[in-house]
């Protein structure tokens, strides 16, 4: 056995009960993810290549809105041959799909998007006849939006391209990669959905309080 690799293990283990907060979990996941931060973060920091003293949240910003476009393209080229415009129309499709039926509401703020932008999309699946819309049996003051057939064969028939699109957004990261990074943005979307739905209107001082 390599026990110098175990009074290293040791010490870090240590470190990690030492800066634990009282009653925050303690289990395997949570103490990998603490040792990969304190054994990884040195090596990645010299790994990033920063230009004309760019901080990491600037570059980290930059890198995000890049992937969104190079995403959006791809997914421009998947739904070239259906009635679906753009990468909204497929999210607000398969949203109402997935859920059996939501109200407008609820589907645009599933897809974080401002009231106008999102009732452009909801119209134009409506006049596409891919979704359609009854009253909400719970709120007679809503709309309850369905997929109809015509919107399910759409949506069925846009799946293989979009997973070629969505191998392709991946790029060359491995397995392991993959599932570090769905971590992080899923944890950036916990942080900001909330802003998003509560304080949109608030100025940028005061959402950086919010952190």
């Amino acid at each position: 056995m390599n026990y110098d690799l175990l009074q290293q293990l040791i010490v870090h283990l240590a470190a990690y009960e030492a800066q634990r907060p009282p009653n925050h979990r303690n289990d395997m996941e949570s103490f990998v993810a603490f040792l990969n931060q304190q054994v990884f973060s040195k090596s990645t920091a010299e790994a990033v290549q920063f230009e004309n003293g760019e901080t990491v949240e600037a570059l980290l910003s930059q890198l995000i809105a890049f992937l969104y476009r190079y995403a959006k393209g791809y997914i421009k080229k998947a739904l070239d041959q259906t009635n679906l415009i753009t990468v909204d129309d497929f999210g607000y499709l398969a949203g109402i799909w997935q859920r059996g039926g939501c109200t407008k509401t609820e589907i645009i703020e599933m897809n974080i998007h401002e009231k106008t932008t999102g009732m452009e999309v909801i119209k134009r699946l409506l006049n596409h006849e891919l979704i359609e819309q009854i009253d909400d049996t719970h709120d007679r003051r809503s709309k309850r939006l369905l997929i109809t057939d015509k919107g399910r064969g759409v949506l069925f028939g846009t799946f293989g391209e979009m997973r070629k699109a969505s191998l392709i957004i991946a790029g060359n990261l491995n397995e392991v990669e993959k599932l570090q990074l769905l971590y992080l943005l899923q944890k950036l979307h916990h942080f900001h959905k909330p802003l998003f739905l509560n304080d949109k209107d608030k100025g940028l001082d005061e959402l950086l309080g919010k952190g």
